[in-house]
């Protein structure tokens, strides 16, 4: 009996929690865009500082600089579209 209560009851709590925390969603994942983009933009400016070549390592060709630089930017781009993504969600709900 306990359990038809409460799969009667849960979907009414998480209708009211989830009008309540739309606002707050919306403003945390739009800061959340905001701050990955502005890591991204630095990362791109900074780009020859963290993947330039480097004296100390061994094998250091410009071939395994640019893997490494595409595979920042393809985790970037990646994690950018699912935060656009839930932004967008978000904002239409």
């Amino acid at each position: 009996m306990n359990t038809l209560i409460s799969y009667q009851i849960i979907p009414f709590i998480a209708a009211g929690i989830e009008q309540a925390g739309v606002p707050a969603l919306r403003v945390a994942f739009t800061i959340a865009v905001v701050i990955f983009l502005f890591v991204g933009v630095f990362i791109w400016r900074r780009r020859d500082q963290f993947f330039d070549r480097d004296p100390s390592v061994e094998n250091d060709v410009p071939v395994v600089r640019h893997n490494r630089e595409e595979a920042i930017l393809f985790v970037w781009g990646g994690l950018t579209l699912v935060l656009l993504s839930i932004l967008y969600q978000v904002w239409t709900a």
